[in-house]
């Protein structure tokens, strides 16, 4: 379909995404650049994606994974991408020309991968597997990542015995955020390696994802246990809750208005009492203050996997288990809805 339909109190419209094809199989992440002109998509096939986020035209893919690869990050110049890989590697690619600059072996599969600000860190998180425990791993980053020749070695180690789902570097690279699957939201030092603070509470099933707000001041998470949430970064207190009727896998926070979007549901595999004719796969807008349901978007022919909003807060990106990428522009409508 080549159509969304916004519902919301006011009633029904259609919208017009563009609606991306270009991955064999579910898709896994959706990652802007700074400026917003480059979406960058990675899949449970091997090959991530760039896109001009305006036309939806596709400019290539950066190959050399040998499995699904779990996501993605690109630095604050958009010369750099880097991929997190099932095949026990992350990898920084050349964005404009695809060009495979390093190629790190890790023990087990990376879950994902962050550049910290000024690009001279990067973080990985790798899975639980075999004699290994889950891990998330803060790298050096040489001045010349093209031409250097160093071995890239992780400067700490920081394991936890529960799966980590997703992580991000705080507003000074001196704290990493990250989410587990015991339903906790944690905090570790950088410089000390350990971990400063846990909300072991922040919801009652595994932590899907987390995403910091621009001003670094909140942090949003969403989980199986059918919400999403909003914290204070520096207490980890809980402030806020969105309800929703389905696991939620993705959230993001709009760079521009009060608005927070989630999108999830279950696979038709995993569904045993409801057809997927039954089920519904939209994005929902939530008002961040006063918590209610804004309205939603469908289009997706299953769980959406990943969301991100233009670093502009102009739309949104929606990828799905179902292989599309679903690209928002926002009409002069929304921008005159209050705030």
């Amino acid at each position: 379909s080549t159509q969304s339909t916004w519902e919301s109190g006011a009633g029904r419209r259609e919208m017009r995404p563009l609606v991306l094809h270009g991955h064999q199989r579910a898709v896994t992440d959706v990652c802007y650049n700074r400026e917003g002109d480059l979406l960058f998509t990675t899949a449970k096939d091997n090959s991530p994606t760039v896109w001009y986020a305006d036309t939806g035209e596709r400019l290539g893919t950066y190959e050399g994974h040998t499995g699904a690869v779990w996501g993605c990050d690109v630095n604050f110049d958009s010369t750099l991408l880097i991929t997190a890989g099932a095949d026990n590697s992350f990898k920084i690619w050349d964005v404009q020309t695809g060009k495979q600059l390093v190629h790190v072996d890790m023990p087990t599969p990376v879950r994902g991968v962050k550049f910290a600000h000024g690009d001279k860190h990067v973080l990985a998180i790798t899975d639980k597997s075999f004699n290994s425990i889950p891990a998330i791993h803060v790298f050096n980053l040489p001045d010349n990542v093209r031409t250097s020749k160093s071995e890239y070695r992780p400067m700490s180690l920081f394991e936890t015995p529960e799966k980590i789902n997703d992580a991000c570097w705080g507003s000074t690279n001196d704290r990493i955020y990250f989410c587990s699957d015991d339903g906790s939201i944690s905090v570790l030092d950088v410089k000390a390696n350990k971990e400063i603070k846990c909300n072991f509470n922040a919801h009652r099933k595994e932590v899907r994802r987390i995403c910091l707000s621009k001003d670094y001041t909140l942090l949003a998470s969403c989980s199986f246990d059918h919400t999403a949430k909003l914290f204070d970064t520096k207490t980890l207190e809980c402030l806020k809750t969105y309800e929703t009727d389905k696991p939620v896998n993705a959230v993001a926070l709009s760079p521009l208005k009060n608005h927070v979007i989630t999108g999830g549901g279950t696979a038709a595999s995993d569904v045993t009492t409801t057809t997927t004719r039954t089920q519904k796969f939209e994005t929902r807008f939530f008002h961040t203050v006063y918590q209610e349901e804004l309205g939603s978007i469908a289009g997706h022919f299953g769980p959406v996997n990943a969301l991100a909003f233009h670093p502009q807060g102009t739309g949104f990106t929606s990828a799905g288990e179902d292989g599309f990428v679903r690209i928002h522009k926002f009409d002069p409508d929304y921008f005159e809805l209050d705030n």
